[in-house]
């Protein structure tokens, strides 16, 4: 991994982690802060295998904080990550927190302070992968759903401060990967810079 660039060598430490849950390490990595562990083993999986890349956890931004950055001289990468169990529940909601993270990822890269982000996601719920109805319908995750940027993304509720609707600048194709030999399923959706 020591040529890779930044986010391929993020990219390449998040796989190497959801392979080691997916192959039936789940347990090492519950309870409420269960995201935190996920992303404590990418850094540690990164830290081991690509020399150079500085990463820190929880790094603030205005009034949030973002789950991980990895540097490398000026290349600054933003990184959201999301990992949920079937376990879980709270479907509707959580789709609405990955185009929220995406909300964040955009401003972010918008500040100038990031190249480019990145949103990941590792979850054993079908229900993610197959489209939405209800109150959540606009805020589908499915595979082969394309959001087109300017969409607007409207919901009753939210459990957060995000703001509905919701406008996303770019355009992301949510492709879902199966990790083989096993029930996990990933998402990476990328936000690059704008040139406009």
């Amino acid at each position: 991994m020591n040529q890779q660039t930044t986010p391929g060598a993020i990219l390449a430490a998040w796989n190497l982690t959801a392979s080691y849950i997916a192959s039936g390490h789940v347990a090492e990595f519950s309870g409420r802060s269960k995201e935190g562990l996920v992303l404590r083993r990418v850094k540690q999986d990164l830290a081991m295998a690509s020399a150079g890349i500085k990463i820190d956890l929880e790094v603030p931004f205005d009034r949030w904080e973002i789950d991980l950055v990895g540097s490398r001289e000026a290349e600054r990468v933003a990184v959201e990550a999301k990992f949920k169990l079937r376990s879980d529940r709270a479907v509707p909601d959580n789709r609405k927190a990955a185009f929220f993270d995406l909300h964040k990822l955009e401003r972010y890269v918008g500040s100038g302070k990031y190249s480019r982000g990145l949103f990941v996601w590792l979850t054993d719920e079908e229900a993610y992968v197959r489209p939405a109805t209800g109150d959540s319908a606009d805020f589908s995750t499915h595979h082969g759903r394309v959001y087109q940027p300017e969409t607007p993304l409207c919901a009753k509720r939210s459990r957060n401060m995000m703001p509905l609707p919701l406008l996303l600048t770019g355009r992301y194709n949510f492709s879902w990967q199966r990790i083989l030999d096993s029930t996990w399923y990933l998402l990476v959706l990328n936000v690059p810079r704008t040139t406009g």
